[in-house]
């Protein structure tokens, strides 16, 4: 085989496959770089923040949509300070305290849950809701699961949950919650930020590039298999020519 492949004939079929194999090689690596790029895109345009009726539908309603769920999302009005509720038992960097959710009121009525922050024991200033209109900015949040079946009592709430909301407010709330990341104006003195607890989501992945490139490197291989099928069946064939005469 190697004194077969070493004459000018099958030379030149090496060189052949050299440049065959060096071009699947390029296009498999051209659409390996595409598909991270289409997912890099994907991923900018999710960190984008969109309004959160957008995000929730309109009207909303039903489940938050998956697709929105850890979504940055933007609002506008003005919180409700009737509708507001201090969840105890939340810790924050290991110390112990409270979430302090609102409503804020949209311009189109629907009432908002935000989770405008983490609050210690006996810190009640920054409890204090804000009287003017504000512009927020956070991440879309689903509603707790945990606790799903208690009751309020007195207005005390165990979980961020529509169903627990509506109960205490007197109102339908959507599903889902913010929370809060960005509020202009800025109040002092406030909750300290929460960090949110599920990430932004990933956009579809492009497999269509991902099985391109793996396609280019297996013909590549296969490029390889055949040649190398090919001199050992015309070695052997000369093999066989040679002992008969």
């Amino acid at each position: 085989m190697l004194r077969l492949a070493l004459t000018p004939r099958w030379l030149m079929v090496a060189l052949l496959l050299l440049v065959f194999i060096v071009s699947a090689a390029l296009l498999g690596r051209w659409q390996w770089d595409r598909t991270q790029s289409i997912l890099a895109a994907e991923r900018a345009a999710l960190s984008e923040p969109i309004s959160v009726g957008q995000a929730l539908g309109t009207p909303p309603t039903g489940d938050l949509p998956s697709e929105s769920i850890g979504r940055p999302v933007t609002a506008a009005g003005r919180y409700d300070a009737g509708r507001q509720v201090v969840i105890a038992n939340r810790s924050l960097d290991g110390q112990a305290g409270s979430w302090v959710v609102t409503g804020l009121r949209l311009p189109d009525g629907v009432l908002m849950p935000v989770l405008r922050g983490w609050v210690a024991p006996g810190d009640d200033a920054a409890t204090r809701v804000p009287s003017q209109e504000v512009s927020i900015r956070g991440i879309l949040q689903p509603d707790e699961i945990f606790y799903s079946d208690y009751l309020p009592v007195d207005g005390q709430v165990a979980a961020i949950s529509q169903t627990a909301l509506a109960s205490v407010w007197g109102e339908d709330v959507p599903a889902g919650f913010i929370v809060l990341a960005r509020e202009d104006p800025v109040s002092s003195p406030a909750p300290s930020p929460v960090p949110p607890t599920i990430q932004v989501g990933d956009g579809p992945f492009p497999l269509q590039n991902f099985f391109y490139a793996f396609q280019w490197w297996i013909f590549a291989a296969f490029g390889i298999f055949v040649y190398l099928r090919w001199l050992r069946i015309e070695a052997r064939r000369e093999s066989s020519t040679s002992l008969s005469e």
